[in-house]
This record gives structure tokens, C-alpha cells and sequence, in this order.
């Protein structure tokens, strides 16, 4: 095995591609918002561009670390800092709040870098089950079991989108991992009862705005008929850059929550389709990384950070077309959001650390997820 072949150039170009579009959107979305709250025009370009700089100075040095490191005490050890991160955004000594939910030190979000932490961890005990050919109960509540306490203290802030996501992320790398369903699904079910009981009165008005189609004055509406809009609005080749209408405070947001509103009223279906075109290249050469990676612990972290990116893409994308409830995901790349930015970048990363010892498709073993 190797660890020293070329990064996947195309994800690399791809993934630049799309935070450079992602800067235009978030400033010409934003002037309005930042000048109405006292701000300069670029206050959140600016914000934005340093955390890209930063995430793309962190990505470099990452891609040349060999991955493997991270394997055993080291996925431990994240996985543990990565659950007092969180614990300790629960705390009024070490976080602040920001629409309610509660944010860690440096005004960083905690539950954007555990989950790239939860997938390290699920990649080292699938990979060490897989080498002692452990096939028990074991072998499926232990990831379960961190993967739900993840998924609680992302709940408790509350941020029940990113405690969905945990629950997601977890059981897809879990599945594709030789999990079965059934077992799976039983050993939700009590999981699935009990957050459903626990809902907020806001939450389930969130389900309900989305089951009722028939209009209504709640914000949450407001919001997703403000993005329908400025996407029917757009065309097919947009109002051009700078010169869309919802920004100006129609679209609550229209930087981050419901940046693909803008995207769409701005640069029209065209651009919409030339960003999700990148986008699926991302996935896909995530998907081959996997695929090529000569050993499991590489195959299921690739997976991993390839399905959290994909999840993250589906739910904004769903949300900013009307077609699921509103929640707080951004579009990775793309919404302002230092958190995220920061945190997907690191997963490119890694990625792309891990592209550097795909072997040869002669020498490739057959992954684990794919048997």
C-alpha cells in the first residue's frame, strides 16, 4: 500500500470552484443584511473569506498526512474531545448563543467538526470488528451508542437538524458497513419514538408548516415562499450577479439558510445545474476514493465524509425548494457559515489524503460496504 500517490486533482478543483461561487453569492446576498444590521458591505465576505483561507491553509498539510494515523488511539481521542466540545457548549462559561442554538469557543459550531469526528470513529471500529470478524450486538450498539450520544448533545443545544444528521450519518455508514437493516431498524425504533415525543412546540410547527400546503402567515412559510420565488424568478439564465430582488430582506437568510434561492433567482436554472453538476462531482469522486482506498478503514472514512457532504447537499437543497420542513442546514461550500466552511474543508482534506493511496483498479480489493 502507498502513501505517497497524487491527491485527486479533480475533487480539488471542483471543491475551489465551488467556495469561490460560494464568495460571490454570499456577498452580493448579503450587502443588504449587513448594511441594514450596521455592518460594511463586506462584513460577511470578509468573514467568510478568512475562514476559507484558513480551511484551505489547514487542507494542504492535511492531504499529506498519511490517514492511517488518525486510525486506532488517535480516532479515540478526537471522538472524546469532540463529545466535550459539545458538552461544554451546553455550559453559559463556554459558549455563546446564536438564534437560539448554542455555538462553542470562537463562536464555532461543535456538532459541524463531531461529525467528521463520529465518522474517524465509526471508520476505526468498523475496520477493527471487520479484522476480528466480530458480528455481534456488539459490533452495532457500541457505534450506535456513540453515534446517539452525539446525536443528544446536538439535541440539547438545540439543534435538532444537526441531531438528524448524526442519526443519518451514523446509520448509512453503519449499513453500507454489512449492518443489516432489520437490525438496525429495531434498534432505532425506541430511538425514533422517543425524539419524536420530544419535539418542541417550534419543531412541530416546522413538520406542520410543510404538511400544510395551503399558505399561511407563519414565518416558516414566509421563508420558504420568499425561495420559491426568487428560484421561479431566476429563469433559465438569471437576473445576473448583484441584480436579484429577494435579498433585499424578502428571503430570511438568503446568505445562508437559503443561499440556493439566490443562487436561482441570480444566475437562473443554468447556474443552479452548473453548481450541482459540481456537486456531483464531488460525491462521485468521494464515491471512487472509497472505492480505490486498499483497506477498510480508509474505504468507510471516505464513505463516510462522502455521505455527510451528501446529506448536508440533499437536506438544504429539499428545504430551499419547499419540499421537506425548514431546518438550518447550509449549503456546503456555499452558505456563509464559518463552521461548516471550516469543517467540510477539513474533510476534503482528508479525502483527499486517502486518494493518495488508491492503488491501481488491478490491485484493488474488494471494498467491505460493497460485498
Amino acid at each position: 500500500m502507498r502513501d505517497h500517490g497524487r491527491i485527486d486533482s479533480v475533487l480539488l478543483g471542483a471543491v475551489i470552484l465551488i467556495c469561490l461561487f460560494g464568495l460571490i453569492m454570499v456577498y452580493t446576498s448579503s450587502v443588504i443584511w449587513a448594511v441594514r444590521d450596521g455592518h460594511s458591505e463586506t462584513f460577511f465576505l470578509r468573514s467568510q473569506t478568512g475562514k476559507f483561507l484558513l480551511g484551505m491553509a489547514l487542507l494542504f498539510p492535511l492531504s499529506r498526512l498519511p490517514y492511517r494515523w488518525l486510525s486506532g488511539p488517535v480516532a479515540r481521542w478526537l471522538t472524546v474531545a469532540a463529545f466535550l466540545a459539545m458538552t461544554l457548549a451546553l455550559t453559559p462559561w463556554f459558549s455563546s448563543s446564536f438564534n437560539g442554538t448554542k455555538r462553542g469557543v470562537l463562536g464555532l459550531q461543535p456538532a459541524e467538526f463531531a461529525r467528521i469526528s463520529l465518522v474517524l470513529f465509526l471508520a476505526y471500529f468498523v475496520s477493527k470488528t471487520e479484522s476480528t470478524g466480530d458480528r455481534r450486538w456488539r459490533a452495532l450498539l457500541i457505534p450506535l451508542g456513540v453515534t446517539l450520544g452525539f446525536a443528544l448533545l446536538a439535541k440539547l443545544q438545540p439543534n435538532l437538524s444537526s441531531a438528524v444528521l448524526m442519526v443519518a450519518l451514523g446509520v448509512g455508514v453503519l449499513f453500507v458497513s454489512g449492518q443489516s437493516f432489520l437490525r438496525l431498524g429495531l434498534a432505532l425504533l425506541p430511538v425514533v419514538v422517543a425524539i419524536l415525543a420530544a419535539l418542541k412546540p417550534y419543531q412541530l410547527e416546522r413538520i406542520r408548516g410543510f404538511l400544510d400546503h395551503k399558505g399561511g402567515t407563519s414565518n416558516l412559510q414566509w421563508q420558504v415562499e420568499q425561495s420559491l420565488i426568487a428560484l421561479g424568478s431566476g429563469g433559465a439564465m438569471g437576473r445576473g450577479i448583484g441584480q436579484g430582488l429577494q435579498k433585499f430582506c424578502y428571503l430570511p437568510y438568503s446568505f445562508s439558510d437559503f443561499i440556493l434561492g439566490m443562487v436561482g433567482e441570480e444566475t437562473g436554472f443554468v447556474g443552479v445545474l452548473i453548481l450541482f453538476t459540481l456537486f456531483a462531482v464531488v460525491l462521485f469522486r468521494g464515491l471512487r476514493i472509497a472505492r480505490h482506498c486498499p483497506d477498510t478503514f480508509g474505504q468507510v472514512l471516505a464513505l463516510g465524509l462522502t455521505l455527510n457532504l451528501a446529506l448536508n447537499f440533499i437536506l438544504h437543497s429539499v428545504v430551499g425548494m419547499g419540499l421537506g420542513p425548514v431546518t438550518g442546514v447550509p449549503l456546503p461550500f456555499v452558505s456563509h457559515g464559518g463552521s461548516s466552511l471550516l469543517a467540510n474543508l477539513l474533510a476534503i482534506g482528508l479525502l483527499l489524503s486517502i486518494s493518495r493511496s488508491a492503488e491501481p483498479r488491478a490491485e484493488v480489493r474488494e471494498p467491505a460496504w460493497s460485498r
